[in-house]
């Protein structure tokens, strides 16, 4: 009998545990992740995670400058870390789960639908000027071919700022991430005034990668299975 009840305490422990918390550092990155008006964290990964199947875990998402969410994950002060580039380097203080969290479509341009774009030769031979966001750094190939034409790429502060200028016919056009651009746009009611080039096919895998401490404890790939973040996009 006795065994029997304490059978039945241990399951009833188990069936009420409190879901385990995982941290997760990323850099402010409008719409995936930022800081809105009421100082929440919020965002398009954010809600992902809130999303999740799997109940066995919950997410607390912590901003701050990418340089220092490293060094947070590396050092095992903080679980996770989002979103993260694979890299063989990066594998000496974070675990990949087989799953990326989400592939990142290529750099966009973005012009006025009054302006015209062939390509970045014929830019330069017509004096145009071209801008990105100067924390964000553009794909390998989109860059090089910029650069190859002659052009200088211009560093502006944010999105935002871009996107007026371009409006404003400071600067002619803009390169960067598609998800960036068209939702600042659509939250500036600017969406109508630009036209949006594609400038690749390619997609680039970023992960939730994890700090080599929690792995030993912690399935992530099971924690994964429980994420679908593939609606985030906006074609």
């Amino acid at each position: 009998m006795f065994r029997v009840f304490f059978i039945i305490i241990i399951f009833s422990f188990c069936s009420h545990a409190k879901p385990t918390t995982i941290s997760v550092a990323a850099p402010e990155i409008f719409p995936f992740v930022y800081v809105n008006n009421e100082e929440n964290v919020v965002g398009l990964f954010v809600d992902c995670l809130n999303n999740s199947t799997n109940k066995n875990y919950t997410f607390k998402t912590i901003v701050m400058p990418w340089a220092r969410a490293l060094v947070e994950v590396k050092n095992n002060r903080i679980d996770a870390i989002m979103p993260a580039v694979y890299t063989k380097q990066r594998t000496e203080f974070l675990s990949y789960p087989n799953k990326p969290m989400i592939h990142f479509f290529s750099d966009i341009l973005v012009k006025k639908k009054s302006d015209t774009f062939t390509s970045f030769e014929e830019a330069k031979k017509q004096n145009k000027l071209i801008a990105k966001v100067r924390s964000k750094a553009l794909r390998g190939d989109i860059k090089a071919r910029i650069e190859s034409s002659g052009l200088t790429i211009l560093n502006i502060k944010d999105t935002k700022t871009a996107l007026k200028m371009i409006s404003q016919n400071r600067i002619d056009y803009f390169v960067g991430d598609p998800q960036m651009i068209k939702h600042t746009a659509l939250q500036a009611n600017m969406n109508d005034e630009f036209s949006f080039i594609k400038l690749s096919d390619k997609t680039s895998p970023s992960f939730l990668a994890f700090s080599k401490q929690f792995v030993k404890n912690n399935n992530i790939n099971q924690i994964m299975n429980g994420l679908n973040c593939k609606n985030l996009q906006i074609d």
